[in-house]
């Protein structure tokens, strides 16, 4: 783990012991209205909460999504045709190359910065700080940065795609599953090498055994304030 190092897990487990309970709370609605959700890739978004983001805008809640990397004009309009789905009324595209995250955490940053100011969301969705891929990792350092620069005051929800989480926190998505599902499947360029949608439906049946109370799928987040989490972003990367 090159980006987190092992030390890093180790330290993750002391400090976010105080954000955990024995039995995890199940999320009815977003306390929130606005969401912005930050995707390294075009289809994070999607595998990682897409679930979550069509069950909110399909009760009013508003999403815009910054899609940091570049994947070509193919994969492009892919994720507008996943975003479509996910019920976003506006992408922001910041095409950065695939892996250059991690070396341009402070223009990454200020990019945030402005997407922050401009959308003033009540939540910001995200890849949990050690999820195993170094454009992952390097999403929380700029998150940090751009906070540094002007704090936020915002729900933060981390997700997982490459790493499991430990999550304080689940959404029930059973009855958005089909949906999500085919948000996931729109990435043909994707889904044609590796199994997304079987990997995110074996994670979302996973969390919805761990929960129980007669749910089909979940999503599971690590959730904090943005100045909680970007305390811990300091202690733990």
């Amino acid at each position: 783990m090159k980006y987190a190092s092992y030390r890093s897990v180790f330290r993750m487990y002391e400090y976010i012991q105080p954000f955990l309970k024995y039995s995890i709370p199940l999320e009815e609605e977003l306390p929130g209205k606005k969401m912005l959700v930050i995707a390294p890739h075009q289809d994070d978004e999607s595998i990682g909460c897409g679930g979550t983001l069509i069950k909110h805008t399909k009760a009013g809640g508003k999403l815009e999504i910054a899609f940091c990397t570049s994947g070509g004009e193919k994969r492009l309009y892919e994720a507008k045709d996943a975003a479509k789905l996910l019920g976003s009324r506006r992408n922001h595209f910041l095409q950065f190359d695939i892996r250059s995250l991690y070396k341009n955490t402070s223009l990454l940053a200020e990019r945030l910065t402005e997407l922050f100011n401009r959308v003033e969301p009540d939540m910001v969705f995200l890849p949990f700080m050690i999820d195993n891929h170094q454009d992952h990792v390097a999403i929380s350092r700029a998150f940090s940065k751009a906070y540094k620069n002007k704090a936020i005051n915002c729900l933060v929800y981390a997700y997982s795609v490459w790493t499991t989480l430990i999550p304080n926190v689940v959404v029930d998505i059973s009855e958005h599953w089909e949906q999500k599902r085919q948000a996931i499947d729109c990435y043909k360029t994707q889904t044609a090498t590796r199994d997304y949608v079987t990997m995110a439906e074996s994670i979302s049946k996973y969390w919805s055994v761990v929960k129980g109370k007669n749910t089909k799928y979940c999503e599971a987040f690590f959730k904090a304030t943005s100045a909680e989490y970007v305390s811990l972003v300091k202690k733990i990367l």
